[in-house]
């Protein structure tokens, strides 16, 4: 295995082509473009001399403001779980898969790096049915409890069940009464539940929805500051451990402890002022939500105009379209679909496929990213307050995604 991952290495190809010069439409990267609240560019700023090793699981103030946001969010009992800092979400996502051993329950479809990383630990992925529908993304409970029965049939050990939601690829979430009754099929089996919430603050519409209070014994969450507040060089994510698992809060600090010792100080010291609910802070969040809601609502009505299936996004910045209707007779696979729209167009998108989708369906991941996020929170802001919603404006916020709709119709055909 020394491909890199999807997500990483389309980013890196397209900026070695726009350095040459190349025009492209960059879909395949969900990189936030917004820029940093300056609160927390000036409490970097304060605090880059900071130079200590931190402890292993994390600056306590970080730690204690990580609960308590998580208290004003959800309503989740900051008693019943221990907080562990880690350099993104992605590196505790691994460490919990390591933890925990065992294969993995991974919904189908879902983010690119959950099942390599399962490889990279000898575990065995066991792919769970999902429907997308009616704006949900969603897993039958009924279905989970016979894969799990089957898997233990045919040898494999199941032991945990990773869920993200607002959902990367789809940009669907799952509903509360869905979470709980996941939750129960997997207090029933003994599976454990981790819970990416990574894109749990930039749900379009209603609160943010957690596995944590929903089975507060059992859900391990992962959070992060990368797509709420743009700050995905930053390295930072958190997970939230319930105390009622034993043992694993100490054998995730040990993983720490051997692999990234603790996330730079700076950025720890700093990240305390993104979770203490300042309000020019949570407004940065509510307006920059606001427009990927609008951005990727537009990308994904556009696709429909085009005779493209394409649910519409709740969450995230998102769009997961089914090109099998427009242009079934012309591609036999989501790799060959990604590969001709890029060298026709210069279209970039993942195939379905990487996410672990049945390689003959023709769908997409794209991301509706490549704009510029500083001038449209301006203009949105602007609009704001002559009186326009968000909802309308796509198109003026992000001109880049109407100019690769221009590019999909060409690709399509009259």
């Amino acid at each position: 295995m020394t491909a890199l991952s999807p997500t990483l290495g389309i980013n890196e190809r397209v900026a070695a082509l726009r350095a040459d010069g190349m025009r492209i439409h960059h879909l395949g990267f969900g990189q936030s473009p917004f820029p940093a609240p300056p609160r927390l560019v000036e409490a970097l700023r304060r605090h880059a001399a900071e130079t200590a090793y931190l402890p292993v699981a994390g600056l306590g103030a970080l730690r204690e403001a990580v609960a308590e946001h998580q208290r004003r969010l959800t309503g989740h009992d900051p008693g019943a779980f221990d907080v562990l800092v880690g350099p993104g979400s992605k590196a505790l996502l691994f460490a919990i898969q390591m933890a925990i051993p065992g294969d993995l329950l991974l919904p189908v479809p879902s983010w690119v790096s959950y099942a390599p990383q399962a490889a990279l630990l000898g575990q065995t992925v066991v792919p769970v049915p999902t429907r997308l529908d009616g704006g949900d993304y969603r897993i039958d409970p009924d279905a989970l409890g016979r894969t799990i029965h089957d898997a233990r049939d045919a040898g494999r050990r199941p032991t945990k069940l990773l869920l993200n939601f607002p959902n990367n690829p789809a940009g669907l979430t799952i509903e509360n009464d869905s979470l709980a009754a996941l939750a129960a099929v997997c207090r029933t089996e003994g599976v454990a539940l981790v819970s990416d919430e990574i894109y749990g603050r930039v749900a379009h519409a209603g609160p943010y929805r957690s596995a944590g209070p929903v089975w507060p014994e059992g859900a391990i969450v992962t959070t992060g500051l990368s797509k709420h507040l743009s700050l995905g060089g930053w390295r930072v994510g958190v997970a939230l451990v319930p105390k009622a698992r034993s043992g694993l809060f100490g054998a995730l600090r040990h993983i720490a402890s051997e692999t990234w010792s603790c996330v730079a100080a700076p950025v720890q010291h700093a990240a305390v002022e993104a979770y203490r609910g300042h309000a020019d802070v949570e407004t940065h969040v509510a307006d920059c939500t606001a427009i990927h809601a609008a951005v990727t609502g537009h990308l994904a009505r556009g696709l429909e105009r085009l005779g493209v299936d394409c649910p519409a996004p709740r969450g995230g910045f998102y769009a997961w379209p089914d090109f099998t209707r427009a242009l079934g007779e012309r591609f036999d696979d989501s790799d060959a679909l990604a590969a001709a729209l890029f060298d026709e167009v210069r279209v970039a998108a993942l195939p379905g496929r990487s996410f672990g989708e049945a390689e003959r369906r023709l769908t997409l991941r794209l991301a509706a990213c490549d704009y510029d996020g500083a001038a449209a929170l301006e203009r949105y802001r602007g609009l704001e307050r002559g009186g326009r919603a968000a909802p309308a404006l796509g198109a003026e916020l992000a001109p880049g995604i109407d100019a690769a709709l221009d590019a999909f119709a060409r690709f399509i055909g009259p």
